[in-house]
């Protein structure tokens, strides 16, 4: 798949593409508030989006307005190091954007599955249109904790599907225990971003053409978004 067909800028340096994503979120988030006088902002975690989300924090924005949440989360305790709430916490919501409010993945449930009901009917009604949604991605092709061979992936893209939070277990991840968005709550936002850096996984998007979704998840966000979603990439 070549970089036009994906809607792939490739930047110098990790710190550029960095501030162009911040821009870009900042940007989509602002017209979004005056359209609608609201909007809503989900966020993968990893070690990609961290200067992004430190050069967001500081964007003049009515954060207020802003529901912040996650794309997926690890089922570790908030503060703990993998924990994707703590990430967003620590490096996006302070300076203007601590005003934000933030909507957790993590519950005091056991399980995720034990969670799924409750975290489905928080992020209803903010996962209509996503305002701008933020995916990375794995050197396995994977995005959110749509793992290739997780038991019931089929079920977590249904592009239909009427949930938008789903539990995942994933036993080849370093965390099986998982909960995420589901493919049919990405797709259908309004603005999406996908941050990747290095060759590895620059390779692997010239490949996605033909791959297929169950074997490289992210390509189902690829083509559900479309137009809709860029691709940043830098060494």
């Amino acid at each position: 798949m070549n970089a036009e067909a994906l809607h792939l800028t490739a930047f110098r340096d990790r710190e550029e593409a960095s501030v162009a994503a911040a821009r870009l979120a900042g940007d989509t988030l602002s017209a979004e508030i005056s359209r609608r006088a609201a909007a809503s902002l989900m966020l993968s975690g990893g070690s990609s989006p961290v200067r992004m989300f430190e050069l967001l924090s500081s964007e003049r924005l009515d954060w207020a307005k802003v529901t912040v949440g996650l794309v997926d989360e690890r089922w570790v305790a908030p503060d703990h190091p993998d924990s994707n709430e703590r990430l967003v916490r620590t490096r996006l919501l302070n300076n203007a954007a601590e005003r934000a409010p933030f909507l957790p993945m993590k519950t005091g449930h056991a399980l995720p599955s034990q969670a799924v009901a409750d975290r489905n009917a928080a992020y209803a009604p903010h996962c209509t249109s996503v305002s701008f949604l933020l995916l990375g991605m794995g050197t396995d092709g994977h995005t959110a904790s749509w793992f290739p061979g997780a038991a019931n992936l089929a079920e977590i893209l249904c592009a239909d599907g009427a949930h938008c939070v789903a539990a995942v277990d994933a036993p080849q991840a370093r965390v099986p225990l998982r909960i995420t968005l589901t493919g049919s709550a990405v797709i259908r936002a309004n603005r999406a971003l996908l941050l990747v850096f290095g060759a590895e996984k620059r390779s692997i998007l010239e490949r996605m053409a033909d791959a297929d979704p169950m074997n490289c998840p992210v390509r189902f966000a690829v083509d559900g978004l479309g137009d809709r979603l860029s691709v940043f990439w830098a060494p």
